[in-house]
């Protein structure tokens, strides 16, 4: 069985994770690492869409987590 879209399957790999809504007002996951070694992944919130946990059930949260987010602070665009 898979894991349940939530925030304590986030959690419980040592991810912070939260709740919160996009700029429509949709429910989002969100989650950062405090234990990244890059300062964007340990002070960046970043939006756990479909393709993100279809990764982290695929490879594993935290791997997944460093795939999508690794060069993220040179591609992104703050909102």
């Amino acid at each position: 069985m898979k894991p349940k879209y939530s925030v304590k399957t986030l959690r419980a790999a040592g991810l912070e994770a939260r709740w919160t809504r996009n700029r429509n007002g949709a429910p989002i996951i969100v989650v950062r690492d405090p234990a990244a070694n890059l300062r964007h992944q340990r002070q960046t919130w970043w939006a756990v869409g479909q393709r993100m946990w279809d990764d982290m059930m695929k490879d594993g949260v935290r791997e997944a987590f460093d795939q999508h987010t690794l060069i993220a602070d040179i591609f992104s665009i703050p909102a």
